[in-house]
């Protein structure tokens, strides 16, 4: 009787480890996890950046998984009663490399921005992760502002909308003064 109870008990012990074995791997496979997030972005880093008065906050601009980038433009808006922008410390960044035309205009609450790999240089866009510019807001008042962009556009060497353009991922940054 015990031998039979034992033997049951083995039997039942055996197809709940290879139920179980079965279960893990199915949930390791590739073909049921999510696929990794390909989807183009644009992101401020850090997004929220919190100073005290008169004190700068350096912003990156970052693009994601972005593919034959020729040409980046765009209006970074801000609330000029919070924060100013030191034009002195506007940079591309190093995801372009060092043939580019780059062309800034400040307002009052607004960068508008222009950077653009040169035609001259018979390159073809960049794709990838990268910082495309770098900038520093300075905290003149307490409060909070949103850094967010307007008419951005981000094209490709045929002058083209870079792919996935139409379904960008945009993450805005937000400073805060103290």
């Amino acid at each position: 009787m015990y031998k039979n109870l034992l033997k049951k008990s083995i039997n039942n012990l055996v197809i709940l480890l290879v139920l179980m074995i079965t279960i893990f791997t199915l949930s390791c496979s590739n073909s049921t996890t999510t696929p990794q997030d390909e989807s183009l972005k644009l992101q401020f880093n850090p997004v929220t950046y919190t100073v005290p008065i008169y004190n700068p906050a350096d912003f990156s601009i970052m693009v994601v998984n972005v593919e034959n980038l020729f040409a980046f433009s765009a209006e970074i808006v801000f609330d000029s009663s919070v924060a100013e922008l030191d034009p002195d410390t506007i940079v591309p960044g190093g995801f372009w490399g060092t043939d580019i035309v780059e062309l800034s205009v400040i307002e009052s609450g607004r960068l508008n921005i222009s950077i653009s790999l040169q035609q001259t240089a018979n390159e073809d866009g960049i794709s990838g992760n990268g910082t495309l510019l770098n900038i520093s807001l300075e905290g003149i008042n307490p409060g909070t502002t949103n850094i967010t962009f307007e008419n951005l556009q981000m094209i490709d060497e045929n002058g083209d909308d870079v792919t996935g353009f139409d379904t960008i991922e945009i993450i805005n940054g937000n400073l805060i003064v103290e």
